[in-house]
């Protein structure tokens, strides 16, 4: 099994990819057993036709096709959920195939074999394409198997072009983190960055009906490629060209960046040197405290991938505040759809209550602070314990930062306390973003909401980052933490949306802890609640409980 670099990338991935295959057929399959109900509305075409088309493409619905079964899935299943999806895996299998290797310190001896540069590089690539069309080939599986237990009227070759999009739109961003990772060495540079680039890539698509001047960047955007000519309706459209062209270049720069790249496996733990042709030059004095304790020497390793993930989270919520006063100006054809639209749906992202959509409050959470912000910060919190503490004992990097005189909880609560500072970090810049946008377009939003909005994803975000080091404390090998705390975030999001609406589900929904951040209003218009204290109360009891583990643990690298 382990001859090669592709198998031995396949097989150190087996549980990750399991996990991501049933975890896309549940979610497929949801989504698809709401379209009868969607189809049943006498209504909707009527409430369709008075919404203008910029709406509706922020929106991800044709007018034309949304009560077809074709139409439904391409708006709801192909513009969002299953584009995070593969944006997401592809950017983690990315990351993993070059810039983790790196910090892990085992990247040395990868290259030690009688195995070119170039020949490594292309292996992980195919396993990181191999990884990203495990979700399109799963919602492909689904579709042909519920076709006609549904009525969605789809043809094979519709599926089959609509997840060979998917897919590309995938692979697009898995090389452009493949070429990032190759050039930086740094996991949460290449995924903070790749992040980043997605949103304002998905923002020049959706939002070019309401902002002519993105028509020439929209031209250039992969989604304008994925999704503009409705393949899972019209088959495979021309476009699909350049998803293949633009993956192919920066799998190519990929490889060429790797080839010249200094792996300086041994500086990990060191504070590296930077220069200036022959000039060398050390850290400034002012930053040397930060590389005194674990603590700061966790902050200084991500300081830029840090202000990356800051700024795309915000960006992302102030392009959706400005968005909004062209939402507003048809307030009622759109409320008229959110009334007509199954609650199923909004319950499958978070959205207990559909009629607040229409409120500018609602409207803003329920991109930046219901689906698209919480995932974000979720797999920065979970990804950073990954990296400082997972990874660090897989490659032996954990053994040398406890030969120090420090105790073993002294150093968790050292990574746990610098999580939380980077999460506030963001938070605070998210925080401002949204009280300027709010100021800058007149959106009436109370600065204490935007506070309490704001502190509630962070504590939302620190709870799964402390439960994947609980999970990772209490496994004998905690290499499967991240994926497990992701299963459990997937179920917990959807135990809260479809908990409001099952009765049989209702009384486990305070098991979630999107019940406590979400409860069943839009997070910009509750305020603080009850619910932040338990999501701070049990993010800290899964440190201690971590702690407590890992002064038994037996580091067996």
């Amino acid at each position: 099994m382990f001859h090669s670099v592709f198998t031995k990338a396949i097989w150190d991935r087996r549980v990750s990819l399991a996990g991501w295959t049933l975890g896309t057929a549940a979610i497929t399959l949801v989504v698809v057993a709401v379209y009868p109900l969607l189809a049943a509305s006498p209504d909707m075409q009527d409430i369709i036709s008075d919404l203008p088309p910029g709406v509706l493409g922020v929106l991800g619905f044709d007018p034309e096709t949304f009560l077809t079964g074709a139409g439904f899935l391409q708006g709801e299943l192909y513009s969002l959920i299953g584009p995070v999806m593969v944006i997401g895996l592809g950017a983690s299998a990315a990351a993993g195939a070059t810039a983790r290797e790196e910090q892990e310190g085992t990247m040395d001896t990868l290259l030690a074999m009688p195995i070119s540069r170039t020949s490594i590089l292309l292996h992980k690539s195919s396993v990181v394409a191999l990884s990203v069309a495990v979700v399109p080939a799963t919602m492909g599986l689904v579709m042909v198997a519920t076709n006609p237990l549904f009525d969605l009227e789809l043809g094979i070759r519709g599926i089959v072009a609509a997840n060979l999009g998917l897919a590309g739109l995938g692979l697009v961003f898995a090389g452009f983190a493949l070429a990032v990772g190759a050039f930086s060495g740094s996991v949460p540079m290449t995924t903070g960055t790749t992040l980043l680039v997605a949103v304002a890539a998905w923002f020049a698509s959706a939002f070019r009906g309401i902002f002519g001047w993105l028509d020439v960047p929209a031209k250039v955007s992969p989604f304008s490629w994925y999704s503009d000519n409705l393949p899972l309706l019209n088959g495979v459209p021309v476009s699909f060209v350049w998803l293949v062209a633009v993956t192919a270049g920066f799998v190519v720069s990929a490889v060429m960046l790797f080839q010249r790249r200094d792996i300086a496996t041994a500086l990990t733990l060191l504070p590296r040197r930077s220069s200036v042709g022959a000039r060398q030059a050390t850290r400034s004095p002012r930053s040397a405290w930060l590389l005194s304790s674990v603590f700061g020497k966790t902050i200084w390793d991500r300081r830029r991938s840090l202000w990356t993930w800051a700024f795309g989270l915000s960006a992302l919520l102030v392009l959706t505040i400005a968005a909004w006063p062209v939402i507003a100006a048809d307030a009622d054809a759109m409320q008229g759809l959110i009334t007509a639209m199954p609650k199923e749906l909004f319950a499958l992202l978070g959205i207990t209550d559909p009629a607040l959509v229409a409120t500018p409050e609602g409207f803003v959470s329920s991109r930046a602070y219901q689906t698209i912000g919480p995932v974000v910060m979720i797999l920065f919190c979970v990804g950073t314990v990954a990296s400082i503490v997972v990874r660090e004992e897989r490659s032996g990097t954990l053994d040398l930062v406890l030969s120090h005189p420090l105790r073993r909880s002294r150093v968790l609560y050292g990574k746990a306390l610098a999580i939380a500072v980077m999460a506030f970090v963001i938070g605070v810049v998210l925080m401002v973003s949204g009280l300027v946008g709010s100021a800058l377009w007149n959106m009436g939003l109370s600065p204490v909401h935007v506070l309490a909005a704001n502190a509630g994803l962070v504590l939302l975000a620190l709870f799964f980052g402390g439960l994947s080091l609980a999970v990772w404390s209490l496994l004998p090998s905690g290499g499967s933490a991240g994926g497990i705390t992701a299963g459990i975030a997937v179920g917990a999001f959807l135990l809260n949306g479809l908990g409001s609406l099952v009765d049989v589900l209702e009384p486990f929904r305070p098991l979630s802890p999107f019940f406590w951040y979400l409860g069943d209003m839009p997070p910009l218009a509750h305020g603080f609640s009850f619910g932040y204290l338990v999501l701070g109360i049990g993010a800290s009891v899964a440190v201690v409980v971590a702690a407590l583990r890992f002064e038994r643990r037996d580091l067996a690298v």
